[in-house]
């Protein structure tokens, strides 16, 4: 069982973090190809991520790569942001992308103006396919509906939150994207780094939980509630039983055992914060589906967090 696709998140190429540096993306390069993983996906939002994939030689490789606009995250989705920081976007790169996101809805801008400007890069040849991320479902349809009445292209990837313990868009979002027709990119499977750390840890501010981060402020506010933090034991004994470590859970759970599906165009977007765990990710990722009593139990876990869950990283 092959799983489905697997896409470098590249939001952690950026100084001053390990791949901050164009020699330090070229042995990401170089890894990534050896663990035959073959998409990239960055974002205008990344700071320098895009100058630096493309300093690197992103652009002579063979990889697929993906990136987004602003959209409500910034400045907001005008024609003139669209197509300015398109524009931008492929300057940087210094090649065409396959999916060109909207990273966030921009409520404060016309649907049409947005998408009318969408489609003018599109008929300039940037990207072939359309995407959303962080939309609620029924923005994802006014889309769309918008798109299909005026003959735009239409959304067909939609990259969303999604982990062992954060599923509500399996209720509240799949539904749409399916009878839509629309492809599912898993962004944060281990939960902001929540699923690798101890109840303890995250309640001293490791790795992402930094509270005096902005950040930090936002996983923690996602993930440090009670019925979380005390599912931390359970996740760490399951993968214990199961013989592997708490990423590679969560990373194995999403890949192989969730409701995304292979034939329907699904990919999980792993990260890494060093080269060698990088590797050791892309090789462990391979290891084919958990076991029926882990998937059971990752399931129990559900139940008991999931009247706190969050939706997304930007709906809180």
């Amino acid at each position: 069982m092959s799983g489905i696709k697997v896409v470098f998140g590249a939001a952690g190429v950026n100084p001053p973090r390990a791949f901050g540096t164009t020699e330090a993306v070229k042995e990401v390069f170089d890894v990534l190809e050896n663990g035959k993983c073959e998409n990239i996906d960055t974002a205008a939002l990344y700071g320098q991520s895009e100058k630096i994939l493309g300093e690197a030689g992103i652009a002579k490789h063979s990889f697929i790569v993906d990136t987004k606009l602003k959209g409500g995250f910034e400045g907001g989705a005008t024609k003139e942001n669209v197509l300015a920081q398109a524009k931008n976007s492929k300057e940087l790169l210094g090649t065409n992308v396959d999916i060109l996101y909207i990273h966030a809805p921009d409520h404060n801008t016309p649907l049409e103006e947005t998408l009318a400007a969408v489609d003018e890069v599109h008929k300039s040849g940037f990207f072939k396919r359309f995407g959303l991320s962080n939309y609620k479902a029924e923005d994802v349809q006014k889309v769309y509906e918008h798109c299909k009445e005026k003959g735009y292209i239409l959304p067909s990837v939609y990259q969303g939150n999604y982990s062992a313990v954060a599923r509500k868009q399996e209720e509240v979002l799949f539904p749409t994207l399916r009878r839509l027709g629309m492809s599912f990119y898993a962004y944060s499977p281990l939960a902001g780094g929540f699923l690798t750390k101890t109840k303890e840890q995250v309640l001293e501010g490791a790795g992402r939980f930094n509270k005096n981060e902005p950040i930090g402020n936002m996983y923690a506010t996602m993930y440090a509630k009670p019925s979380y933090l005390e599912a931390l034991a359970q996740w760490a004994a399951i993968a214990k039983e199961e013989g592997c470590s708490q990423a590679d859970l969560a990373y194995r759970w999403v890949r192989y055992n969730s409701p995304l599906k292979k034939e329907q165009g699904d990919a999980i977007i792993i990260g890494a914060s060093r080269l060698e765990q990088l590797k050791e990710t892309l090789d462990s990722i391979n290891g084919g589906p958990l076991s029926d009593e882990a998937a059971k139990k990752i399931d129990e876990v559900w139940k008991t967090i999931e009247h706190e869950a969050p939706l997304d990283n930007y709906h809180k």
